[in-house]
């Protein structure tokens, strides 16, 4: 195993294939587009970038040389989601007519790393809204309200908030509703709800264990997992599987395709 403290000596090595790419956010499109041209197969945390226009030069770019690149959205290869995922797929609640998602960190992330992540929508409520394209199946909103506010003085002064809740509406009816927030006292908060005509689906937090203590000052449960690495170890896990499974098939499979299909 070899490191480097900067990333042309691992892209000039023809023994490297891939790149993954988890640094700060604000690093992420230059070490992206940097793989790329050096024909490597890019894993890349979210976000992209944070303007549309970088985030289009790199999927032309991965196009262009026909390379495997994905941007990781670890929900949706956590159990408990993807199980949602499957039941509402093959019609357990029928229409979906409502989705509802509670994305609440815990703790609060290092101020320092706030200053750099593009702000509670585009480090935050991403999740929630790639959940929504997930579970509607690619839908885009015809409208979209969102409000929000800052309690905390030292987010509020790099003109960020902490707490934000947003109002999706589809041209099919459905509605998608998302509220989240920089922290929770009581642990990592990641819920998600779909409502159809035929019933509801919910997707709960993991707890740390499944013991209930039961006495005579009532029902004490488990606290949630504490943040996100223990929250979704496996996800992790499993999308990097994935990613190096897409990789293995090669250009020609039926898996590049359709990975490229989703990238148009």
């Amino acid at each position: 195993c070899q490191w480097s403290a900067s990333l042309e000596a691992p892209l000039a090595d023809p023994a490297v294939d891939i790149v993954i790419v988890a640094s700060t956010t604000d690093t992420h499109f230059s070490f992206i587009i940097q793989s790329l041209r050096a024909k490597k197969a890019v894993f890349a945390e979210k976000p992209i970038s944070h303007t549309v226009s970088e985030v289009q030069e790199a999927v032309d770019l991965a196009l262009e040389h026909n390379l495997p690149f994905v941007c990781g959205y670890q929900r949706r290869c956590d159990r408990n989601f993807v199980a949602l995922k499957r039941q509402l797929d093959m019609g357990a609640i029928g229409q979906l007519k409502v989705v509802k998602s509670c994305s609440r960190d815990n703790p609060l992330p290092p101020l320092e790393y706030l200053r750099t992540s593009g702000g509670i929508f585009q480090d935050m409520l991403i999740h929630d809204f790639d959940m929504q394209d997930w579970l509607s199946g690619g839908q885009a909103p015809e409208s979209i309200l969102a409000v929000g506010h800052c309690y905390n003085a030292e987010v509020e002064k790099m003109g960020d908030l902490d707490t934000v809740a947003v109002v999706a509406k589809y041209a099919s009816g459905l509605l998608a509703m998302t509220d989240t927030c920089r922290d929770a006292a009581y642990g990592y908060d990641q819920r998600v709800e779909a409502f159809g005509e035929k019933g509801m689906l919910t997707a709960k937090n993991e707890m740390t264990n499944t013991v209930e203590l039961a006495n005579a000052s009532g029902h004490l449960m488990p606290p949630a997992e504490w943040s996100f690495p223990e929250r979704y170890r496996e996800a992790y896990r499993v999308e990097l599987t994935e990613f190096l499974d897409l990789v293995k098939a090669g250009p020609q499979s039926e898996a590049h395709k359709a990975e490229q299909q989703q990238m148009l």
